[in-house]
């Protein structure tokens, strides 16, 4: 449906008018176009600027002047007294003209004073404001979002530091400067903690927020209380609830998940749990059995020596797929050796090492060989490992 551009989408996609399939589509294209970006863009700067004048373009002081001047004219006609009333005034050819051109310019002057304080505020950074820039816009989608305590009209703006809440009936969208947009659902609180041209960051308190990025990997950052999401160029949604626990799921492209020098790298359609005091879980695919993923679960959770542990991990091995190899390489960096020697042979079942990848290299860690063996599992383009940090780094310690 969207092979070519998606121009004729993107106003739809904007207010949220389309199937989820259908956004879902705009939205991979969008990560991958420039032009359509430039258009939608375009788009959304046209509806907050419309939204800006409309309110501006008729102050209700110069109404109020319009009403004082045209209730004290008094216009013959034939001879003929017609009352001074003006709203019947404004029916007669003469005070038609005289309406007509007293709001022409009172449209003109509104229009001047909207573009006034746009050209100040762009070059006058706000209370509250970062040095390097001021806030993001901020569009109310439903319901009645709040900035700190000041509602979002129809669009607003957000300074660092600031909360955004939505209450279980409104929803948000956070223009993230020039590289993308995040979509705040009900029940949710999140600020700004930096907007620099080369690192935009979030914390997510609690809710549920869906991220669109096209910016180069590693220029978008949330936090959440206990990991932080890495955008890799993707779109995604993050969830926190009231404990703290998160859940990160990947719709496109992939998203680094890190805390405390654990990291977990997640790729589109894949999902992966983040706890207070344990950091980010063992990533895996959203359609692994229910039975994989909760043995996962307990083997994430269990003390290192436990029989728990013992039991959970060979519950995870003896449930794999050939597609659950990005979980079983994830392992590598989180057991010992022994468990090591176990996930190497199930994984070589799944997905034969490359030759120079040996057991005792991937049970000693050595990490040219676990680097070899990712470039083997067949996630698709992982180019944007050279774009954000160098050569793949192993987890293996």
């Amino acid at each position: 449906m969207f092979s070519n551009h998606v121009n004729k989408n993107l106003s739809a996609y904007y207010h949220d008018e389309l199937s989820p399939e259908d956004a879902r589509r705009v939205t991979e294209h969008l990560l991958h176009c420039r032009r359509c970006r430039k258009e939608y863009e375009e788009i959304k700067l046209g509806v907050r600027l419309a939204s800006q004048l409309l309110p501006d373009a008729a102050p209700a002081a110069l109404w109020a002047d319009l009403e004082s001047k045209l209730d004290q004219a008094q216009v013959r006609s034939g001879g003929i007294v017609i009352e001074s009333d003006w709203k019947r005034l404004l029916f007669s050819r003469l005070s038609f003209k005289i309406a007509a051109c007293l709001i022409l310019i009172m449209i003109g002057i509104g229009i001047f004073l909207a573009y006034s304080r746009r050209s100040s505020n762009t070059n006058t950074p706000k209370q509250g404001d970062d040095a390097n820039g001021p806030g993001w816009a901020v569009r109310r989608i439903a319901g009645q979002p709040r900035i700190g305590e000041r509602r979002v009209g129809e669009t607003g703006k957000m300074a660092m530091g600031e909360w955004l809440t939505t209450d279980d009936s409104s929803r948000a969208q956070i223009s993230v400067g020039e590289i993308g947009e995040v979509k705040v659902e009900p029940n949710s609180r999140i600020r700004i903690i930096k907007a620099h041209e080369d690192e935009h960051r979030l914390a997510l308190a609690r809710g549920k927020m869906l991220a669109f990025i096209w910016a180069p990997p590693g220029q978008f950052y949330v936090d959440t209380p206990s990991a932080v999401a890495v955008d890799l160029g993707c779109s995604y949604t993050l969830e926190v609830n009231d404990d703290g626990q998160g859940l990160l799921r990947v719709t496109l492209g992939w998203v680094a998940f890190e805390s405390g020098g654990r990291e977990s790298f997640v790729p589109a359609d894949a999902e992966c749990v983040t706890r207070p005091g344990l950091g980010p879980g063992t990533p895996y695919f959203s359609d692994a059995s229910a039975e994989f993923q909760s043995s996962l679960a307990r083997f994430d959770t269990a003390r290192d020596g436990d029989a728990a542990r013992a039991d959970a991990l060979d519950a995870v091995l003896a449930r794999s797929r050939k597609r659950d190899a990005l979980t079983l390489w994830h392992l590598f960096a989180r057991t010992n050796e022994t468990e090591r020697g176990r996930i190497y042979d199930q994984l070589s079942k799944l997905i034969p090492p490359p030759k120079k990848v040996t057991r005792d290299g991937i049970i000693r860690g050595d990490r040219i060989m676990l680097d070899g063996w990712w470039d083997k599992l067949g996630l698709g383009n992982t180019d944007w490992w050279r774009m954000w940090k160098g050569p793949l780094p192993s987890q293996a310690k």
